[in-house]
């Protein structure tokens, strides 16, 4: 693998790691809304809470590090045919 592809590489996936600790520690001190009673659960739900819209990055940043593995990945298989 390329020098700099495999330190760019390694520069994305150390940023993407960084995010997704960041999200996880969001997300455990995200406080979640309790239903008064009388009150309907769906006027209630989400409101205030990020706990899904911070699963969702978590997910995006999961996926966004596979897709740079691959990617790295792939150069280097294409060097090992070069030779």
């Amino acid at each position: 693998m390329n020098g700099s592809l495999q330190y760019s590489a390694l520069t994305r996936l150390l940023t993407l790691n960084n995010q997704v600790h960041d999200l996880e520690h969001k997300m455990l001190v995200e406080t979640v809304p309790t239903v008064p009673a009388g009150v309907a659960l769906a006027d209630q739900m989400f409101s205030g809470c990020r706990i899904a819209e911070i699963q969702e990055e978590i997910d995006q940043a999961a996926r966004a590090s596979l897709a740079t593995c691959w990617l790295g990945n792939s150069n280097a298989e294409d060097e090992e045919y070069e030779l």
